[in-house]
């Protein structure tokens, strides 16, 4: 029999079905670019050291070469908690039975927008590694997308690599961004690191621009027509990127951008006390980061001359 007592886990069962099934109703548009991690720790580290440089010519009988390796700055993440909740009274379950499942609290509800405001959360979060990599600093102490990354920390004077460029998005400015990738050296700072271009970020309002760059059998060039050179990028739309104008180019087989769920999305409630009412509530633990910064090209619009 329902009671005062006992309502809140008799909807409870519903109202997490409706939630689960509303964080997953849209693919996760962060799954295409950030690598998932399970994690079972506070943190993680994704530790970088330098590399060796060249061979050494040596001699017959000669003692081998050596040279230290250091460790250089590691990126450390750790995955944050996030929830959010909302009460059911027991006047609105005995007043409108279907509405709590159908209404104020179900399908077009609480229940429902709850788990819509988690994927957004998640969203936003994995964007705004891409939308301030210009401007916060990460474990290298310079922002995501930099023109000074040190490369190999062995040496005195390392040689350093870019991955920030400004260009509108054209089929030049795509052009200057995928050779600026394929420039980028490994720990070394003297052997190309294989970053091979393979996808293209952009905010939904430059969609159709990227695409009639990407999908094109020709470029038009001054007067003339030139076949579409480009290699064959995957176009990935997000949402939630914060600048509509910036766009990002990211490599294959390079794992930069991480996403670690340390607790997935939980739901439950509990009674309240003192109370009759009942209170319903999601719960995570996440975070999204990087742990490289070669593999990806961040590219600002610039700014209209006057």
């Amino acid at each position: 029999m329902l009671t005062s007592t006992t309502f809140g886990q008799y909807l409870t069962p519903g109202q997490a079905k409706i939630f689960y099934d509303e964080f997953k109703a849209v693919k996760a548009q962060y799954e295409e670019l950030f690598r998932t991690i399970k994690s079972k720790r506070a943190t993680e580290s994704i530790w970088h050291v330098g590399g060796f440089g060249l061979w050494s010519v040596n001699t017959e009988g000669a003692a081998i070469t050596t040279e230290d390796i250091k460790q250089a700055a590691g990126a450390v993440i750790a995955p944050k908690r996030y929830d959010k909740g909302y009460t059911i009274s027991w006047e609105l379950m005995q007043d409108d039975p279907y509405g709590v499942f159908n209404g104020t609290a179900g399908k077009n509800g609480s229940a429902k927008t709850l788990g819509s405001s988690l994927r957004a959360t998640v969203e936003t979060a994995a964007a705004a590694v891409l939308s301030n990599g210009f401007t916060a600093n990460g474990y290298d102490n310079k922002p995501l997308f930099s023109s000074t990354h040190k490369y190999n920390v062995n040496t005195g004077t390392p040689p350093t690599g870019s991955n920030v460029l400004e260009a509108d998005l054209t089929d030049e400015g795509l052009k200057e961004a995928c050779k600026m990738m394929r420039a980028q050296k490994d720990n070394s700072g003297i052997a190309p690191c294989g970053a091979i271009p393979d996808k293209l970020i952009v905010h939904p309002d430059s969609e159709f621009t990227a695409r009639m760059i990407l999908n094109s059998g020709v470029n038009f060039n001054g007067t003339v027509y030139e076949k579409n050179s480009l290699p064959n990028l995957k176009i990935v739309v997000m949402d939630y990127l914060a600048d509509d104008t910036a766009w990002f180019v990211k490599a294959r087989d390079i794992d930069n951008l991480l996403f670690i769920w340390r607790e997935e999305p939980i739901f439950n409630s509990h009674g309240i006390e003192k109370s009759m009412d009942w209170f319903f509530y999601g719960y995570a633990r996440f975070a999204a980061n990087y742990g490289d910064w070669r593999g990806l090209v961040g590219v600002q619009v610039p700014e209209p001359q006057s």
